[in-house]
This record gives C-alpha cells, sequence and structure tokens, in this order.
C-alpha cells in the first residue's frame, strides 16, 4: 500500500538561548582575516614576490609550497587532538588561540627577507625554513580558532550565520591581499640606486605591518568567546591520538565531505596560479603595473560581489538546504574556469576581471557552507559515539584537504613548465605554451569537480535530520 509522503517541516526558528550576538559573531569573524593571511595570501603573492622579486623558478615554489602543505598538514591532526584534550580553566582553545596567535604575527614578517642575490638553493632554504616555523605557530593557532564555530551555538542555522561573518570578514582580507602588489610598487617602496619598483622591497615593510596587524586580531577569541559545555566537557574522558583519529574517519557523513574538499582542492589548485601568468604576461603582454592594478580592480569587484553573495548563500541554505547550496556553488567555480577561455585574451585585457570577480561567489560559498556541515558532522558523531570532538575533526578535514593542496601545488608548478612556459621569456613565451595554459585552467577542474558533485549527492545530513539529531541528543544530556 501506498503511504502518502510526510509534508515537509517548517524550518524552526533559532532558540533564543542559541543565538550567539553580533558582536561575538564579529569578533569571530574578523579574526578569520588571519586564516585567509596565513594560508592563501602567501601562495597570492607567490608569482609576484619570489619569483618576480627573487627570480625564483616556477617550479621551485611549487615544490616549496608543497613542503609547507604537507608539513602543515601533518601538524594539523596532532593539534586538534591536542586542543580537544587540553582541560583549563579558561577551556581547551582559548590558550593556544592566544600564544599561536602572537607567533604567527611575529614570525610572518620574516618570509620576506631573502634576498635577490642568494643563490638559488639559499632563497630555497631560507624559505623552507622559515616557512615551517611560520605555518607550525600558524597551525596551533588556526586549530583551536576553528573548532570554536561549533562551541559556540548547537543551532545548525545560527553556526551558517556565524560562518557567514567569516566570510565578510575573509572577503575584507581578500581585497586587502589584491591590494598588497600594488602597495609593494608605489614610489616611495622604489629601488634607491636604480628608481625601479622593487616589490620585495615593498612586501617587507608591508610585512610587518600586517604581523602587528595578525596579533591584534588573532587574540579577540581568547578573550572573548567561551565554551557554552565546560562542564560536559570536563567530564569527558581524554583519548589517545591514533584511536581519536581512526574513529574519526568512521563517520560516514564525514568521510563524504572531506573527499569531496579534497577532490574539490585538488582540481582548482592545479590551475589556480596561472591566473596570474595568463593574466600579466599573456592577457596583458608583460604589464606588471597593470597587471598589479587589475589584481586590485578585480580584488574590489570580487570583494563587492563576494559580500553582496554572503546573504543569498546564508538564505539559500535555509532554502534547498548545506548540500545543495554547496553543489551550486562548485557549479559557479566551474563556469568560472571555463569562461576563462573567452576573458583571457590580449584583445580585450579588462575582460580578465570576469573570471576572477566570477570565482568569488563560487568560494564564498564553498567556505560559508563547509564549516556550518563540519559542526553538523561533529553533532552526527556525538549522537553516535557520546564524545565532541571538534578538534578532531577540524584538524582531520584540514590535514586531507591541505595534503590534497600539497600535491596540487607541487604538481602546478611542474604544469606550468610542462606548458612551456618560461619565466626568462616574460610575455614573448611560443603561442604554444599560451594554449595549453589556457586549455589547462579552462578544463582540468572539471575532470575533478564534476566527480565530486557526484559524491557529494550521498551526504546525509539534511534540514531534517540534523533536528532529529539535536531532539535525540537533548533527550540523552540535555541542552548545552
Amino acid at each position: 500500500m501506498h503511504t502518502p509522503a510526510k509534508p515537509a517541516s517548517k524550518k524552526p526558528e533559532i532558540r533564543p538561548e542559541d543565538r550567539v550576538s553580533f558582536w561575538l559573531k564579529s569578533a569571530y569573524g574578523c579574526s578569520f582575516m588571519v586564516t585567509v593571511w596565513g594560508s592563501q595570501l602567501i601562495k597570492v603573492l607567490s608569482a609576484s614576490i619570489f619569483v618576480t622579486g627573487m627570480g625564483m623558478s616556477p617550479a621551485h615554489i611549487g615544490w616549496v609550497f608543497l613542503v609547507f602543505r604537507l608539513w602543515d598538514a601533518c601538524l594539523d591532526p596532532f593539534m586538534g587532538w591536542i586542543s580537544d584534550n587540553t582541560r583549563t580553566r579558561w577551556g581547551r582553545r582559548r590558550p593556544w588561540v592566544l600564544i599561536g596567535g602572537i607567533l604567527t604575527g611575529l614570525i610572518f614578517p620574516l618570509l620576506w627577507l631573502g634576498q635577490p642575490h642568494w643563490s638559488e638553493a639559499a632563497k630555497l632554504g631560507y624559505l623552507i625554513g622559515i616557512g615551517l616555523v611560520f605555518y607550525t605557530a600558524f597551525t596551533i593557532w588556526v586549530m583551536p580558532y576553528q573548532s570554536m564555530l561549533t562551541e559556540m551555538s548547537p543551532d545548525t542555522n545560527e553556526r551558517t550565520s556565524i560562518s557567514a561573518h567569516q566570510s565578510f570578514w575573509g572577503k575584507l582580507a581578500t581585497i586587502l591581499g589584491t591590494w598588497i602588489w600594488t602597495i609593494t610598487q608605489l614610489p616611495f617602496f622604489n629601488d634607491p640606486i636604480t628608481g625601479e619598483p622593487d616589490s620585495l622591497r615593498g612586501m617587507r615593510f608591508v610585512g610587518l605591518a600586517l604581523g602587528m596587524l595578525i596579533i591584534l586580531v588573532s587574540v579577540l577569541p581568547a578573550f572573548l568567546i567561551k565554551e557554552r559545555n565546560p562542564d560536559f566537557i570536563a567530564k569527558q574522558p581524554k583519548e589517545p591520538f591514533w584511536p581519536n583519529f581512526k574513529k574519526t574517519f568512521h563517520n560516514s557523513s564525514f568521510r563524504i565531505l572531506a573527499v569531496f574538499a579534497l577532490i574539490f582542492t585538488f582540481g582548482i589548485n592545479l590551475v589556480q596560479g596561472q591566473m596570474f601568468y595568463l593574466r600579466t604576461f599573456y592577457a596583458l603582454k608583460g604589464d606588471t603595473i597593470f597587471s598589479a592594478k587589475l589584481t586590485g580592480v578585480e580584488g574590489t569587484l570580487s570583494l563587492v560581489i563576494g559580500v553582496l553573495s554572503i546573504p543569498f548563500f546564508t538564505w539559500l541554505c535555509r532554502r534547498i538546504g548545506k548540500k545543495e547550496t554547496l553543489m551550486v556553488s562548485t557549479a559557479i567555480i566551474l563556469l568560472a574556469t571555463w569562461l576563462s577561455w573567452i576573458t583571457y585574451t590580449p584583445s580585450k585585457p579588462w575582460l580578465a576581471l570576469v573570471t576572477g570577480t566570477l570565482l568569488s561567489p563560487g568560494y564564498v560559498g564553498i567556505y560559508l557552507v563547509i564549516p556550518s556541515m563540519i559542526g553538523d558532522v561533529v553533532d552526527s558523531e556525538e549522537l553516535r559515539c557520546g564524545d565532541r570532538r571538534e578538534g578532531g575533526f577540524n584538524s582531520i578535514f584540514a590535514w586531507m584537504n591541505k595534503a590534497s593542496m600539497s600535491l596540487a601545488y607541487g604538481l602546478a608548478g611542474m604544469i606550468v613548465v610542462w606548458c612551456g612556459f618560461e619565466i626568462a621569456k616574460k610575455a614573448a613565451q611560443s603561442p604554444e605554451a599560451f594554449q595549453n595554459m589556457r586549455l589547462c585552467f579552462a578544463l582540468l577542474p572539471t575532470l575533478f569537480m564534476v566527480p565530486a558533485m557526484f559524491l557529494l549527492a550521498r551526504y546525509p545530513l539534511s534540514h531534517s535530520r540534523m533536528e532529529e539529531i539535536r531532539n535525540e541528543l537533548e533527550a540523552r544530556r540535555g541542552r548545552l
């Protein structure tokens, strides 16, 4: 006998006790700028500062970031486990956020002290050495920081709202990052002997200012955000690293989400670095001043469109679900890569703005939804196992994501060289080299993102399922 389908339940309103104040959301979101600067800014500036300013090989830069990401990825699970098992009067996360934030800001300016006249081996040695120290400090900060989001509210929609604040501040950090190369080429930073623009010299001053700003904003959560459930956590037994690590992968929802992010990250980062070379040396014919300004304009447009898209994706999450919103965001990014075949053209250089600007709302949707989905996974795991391991899930997710990114970085530089690009030739590359790079940028991400979307379709934690999970948890241990 056919059973009539139940009518769709109305989405529950957020309980007053589950709401987080605007100011706490803003303080937490403001600190997300450090995540952008620590994880993305160095990569974004690698071509303009390390390759163009210091004269390093693009292939070597690819391997440098491979080392960084592998080191970072190896540290993440340990730091997540450490923060989950920390017991202090200030909570599990706050001491690490304070220590890691200060160290990250102090070390950041040292990344830019390499000298162009050094040998390639010396440049590589210095950059790798300082980079490993920097990413150690960054991991000490970022893993506990990311784990705080889930702990700020037990409501799945309020977590999305908190993530939306992160997205807004992340966009502000990104816009600053897109103008940094332009700032470093101001006449104030010109070489005192030749009078030529010296972006490396300018970056040393900018890096010092950013280091101080990192310290100021990174420590805000340590002073302002407290755990909601200290009594529940105090009763939770500490768990050895390996059993914790293995138990995390038994959660099927987490596996789907983590593998989706792994495939997506690998596909887009294989070609992400080619945007600089295609825009500067192909579409703009080697005009670095024009390219720097265009990068700044693109960043400004991306900020405006990205900020305007935050309410849209927040609404879309509540309207159609988080999984479906993630699919929409991925489709937007695919469209941007396909359009690059048209938008990167020497005859209409300003069209280069289209691809970078269109990527912005796609990334907003991706990075707005995923942190909130990890919070839902933590709730489902508590129902399954009885404990809460925010640090473990966030760190292992980051570990898989960064391992994928590491491999992509290592291969990306090789792909640029394989396409026939030679940095010494700048805009005088062969037509075949540019043709190969354009094909890679337009088509390679599709080979990875389409299968990732099919996998994501199996993700089971819908709004209705999360409502059921929360009701079962509260019946078992009360409200947090």
